[in-house]
């Protein structure tokens, strides 16, 4: 073989290995996403007026965050807890007289149960927010697990988990609210049995939602498990996992180097 080919080769066969370790262990249906809209003209309900809309994130994304202050204000994030990899979620919005804003943070994460045996998980939850205004204002908070390694990648909860992935669904959702005080904690909990080597979808929404007032959950609905031992989360920093560009060089000499010898022989 030509030592350029050989070269060649080694080094497309590189990329190919590289490129396969980057997306090593991403399931479809792991995402980001957060939305935030804003409305003027809203008497009892919104009418033709100025309407702002964003959304950003998507399948795959680590993080995402949207943010608008026209009129009103309203701000999203949606991300993962370091260490665990569970949704870190965090929604803010306020609004004036007559006026309207709107915040989602949406998060799925894949999890497998490598502990080495049958297992029960448990997750605990707190919505932590405040709650004020004269008009409609309300925080809530929606958590569901799914069983598998595949589930469709759609950033509405309530599709999502009732629609697309309704057979997967394990038990009910858990659902809190919050709509009114301040630094109000609501507290909750689920559990599921978990055999070994099965896989598995904690799917988080939150909302904010101000008319005339304010609903901030900015300090996020946390989530933790009870004992996290042994799940391995499937959308962890990829980069860990993809060899520096200095290592892949060593790597093509040391591949044509071999291919030298054997020319030699």
């Amino acid at each position: 073989m030509n030592i350029n080919k050989s070269i060649t080769l080694a080094f497309g066969t590189l990329l190919a290995l590289s490129a396969n370790m980057a997306v090593a262990g991403v399931i479809t249906g792991v995402g980001s996403y957060a939305a935030t809209s804003t409305s003027s003209n809203c008497p009892s309900y919104c009418t033709s007026g100025d309407d702002y809309y964003e959304s950003m994130g998507g399948e795959y994304q680590s993080t995402a965050q949207s943010e608008l202050s026209n009129y009103a204000a309203a701000k999203a994030f949606s991300g993962f807890v370091d260490g665990s990899y569970l949704p870190l979620l965090r929604v803010e919005t306020s609004a004036a007289y007559r006026q309207r804003a709107g915040a989602t943070a949406f998060s799925v994460q894949n999890y497998t149960n490598t502990s080495g045996s049958d297992r029960t998980i448990g997750l605990n939850l707190n919505l932590h927010g405040s709650v004020g205004g004269s008009g409609s204002n309300s925080l809530s908070a929606s958590v569901a697990i799914m069983r598998g390694s595949l589930l469709e990648w759609y950033p509405d909860f309530a599709t999502l988990v009732y629609e697309f992935g309704g057979g997967l669904r394990v038990g009910d959702p858990t659902n809190t609210y919050i709509s009114s005080g301040q630094d109000v904690n609501v507290p909750a909990s689920l559990s599921f049995d978990l055999e070994e080597g099965e896989s598995f979808f904690v799917v988080a929404a939150m909302y904010a939602s101000s008319k005339d007032g304010y609903a901030d959950a900015w300090n996020t609905l946390s989530m933790s498990f009870s004992d996290g031992s042994g799940l391995q989360a499937a959308l962890q920093p990829i980069a860990q996992s993809v060899p520096e560009p200095a290592s892949l060089a060593l790597m093509v000499i040391a591949l044509a180097g071999l291919s030298r010898k054997k020319l030699r022989r």
